[in-house]
């Protein structure tokens, strides 16, 4: 079973997912392709990518987070927000691949499990969401490499693949780097970890949830315009415009302190408190 999972979503827009863990979005125009994130790193992107599409590939970063930039040395060229470029540079110290192999070993104990409940009743696994086992080797070969020396992403910021253009939204709130990139022609919306299905993640010591409820009431205001979301995690990773405007509404509930909330762990098993809604729940710090 391969790493990867593909597929196309829309014209010259490709999921490229390694299942369970995190999304990264290939969209091609008539010169050149973006990769919208390059993964974990755990196994080669290039070669998934370069199967999709024959036009020359950069990555475009929603954020520089080890899921996000794993396969930066693969390519010749990566953009990020500046606020990212230090994290990015400095790569994901061994204690944090740690952390995150520990999280992937719980979720494969409880996939099975899941998968036989899922079988049988709910019917919501797919390709895309099902998890692959880790490569036996993994603890020693995954150690990936800083890519090369970013371009720099700004809010307003227009990426051009030649009759296709992405502009570049600045929504920081999960890290301040954290940036959207909207393809208003197509009305598609690359999220990032600034939307997800749940849970979203606004509890590490980065996160800033006034910055956040900011950004997702930003992209609300798109949401008449935008025909997809496509986000980085969890089983349901496209979503249509109108999500925007729920997460949104969660945030601001949030904010108000009108939100159910209870205790929870998240990826790291770090305690963390979650605030409960239809359409997701949000993440914040155990003692804030």
């Amino acid at each position: 079973m391969s790493w990867f999972r593909t597929r196309p979503v829309t014209r010259d827009v490709w999921l490229v997912a390694e299942p369970g863990h995190v999304n990264s979005w290939l969209v091609a125009g008539r010169d050149r392709a973006v990769l919208v994130d390059s993964g974990l790193g755990i196994a080669p992107v290039r070669p998934v990518v370069a199967a999709l599409t024959e036009r020359p590939v950069d990555v475009v970063h929603t954020h520089a987070h080890l899921d996000h930039v794993g396969g930066d040395a693969e390519f010749d060229r990566v953009a990020i927000h500046p606020a990212g470029v230090a994290e990015l540079r400095a790569g994901a110290d061994p204690a944090e691949r740690r952390r995150y192999l520990a999280h992937a070993r719980r979720l494969l104990a409880a996939a099975e499990a899941y998968r036989a409940l899922d079988r049988d009743f709910f019917h919501l696994l797919s390709g895309d969401s099902d998890p692959r086992p880790l490569p036996p080797d993994v603890d020693t070969t995954w150690d990936p490499c800083p890519g090369p020396e970013p371009d720099l992403l700004h809010d307003g910021d227009v990426v051009d693949l030649g009759g296709r253009t992405l502009r570049v939204l600045h929504t920081p709130g999960h890290t301040p780097d954290s940036v959207c990139f909207l393809d208003e022609h197509a009305g598609l919306l690359f999220a990032g970890d600034t939307v997800n299905t749940g849970p979203i993640y606004a509890q590490a010591p980065e996160s800033d949830l006034t910055a956040f409820a900011a950004s997702t009431a930003r992209l609300a205001e798109l949401a008449d315009d935008v025909h997809l979301v496509l986000m980085s995690h969890f089983g349901r990773g496209v979503a249509e415009g109108r999500y925007l405007r729920e997460v949104a509404d969660a945030f601001a509930t949030l904010r108000a302190g009108e939100a159910v909330v209870r205790p929870a762990r998240d990826c790291d098993d770090d305690p963390v408190r979650e605030a409960v809604f239809d359409a997701c729940s949000i993440y914040v710090a155990a003692d804030g």
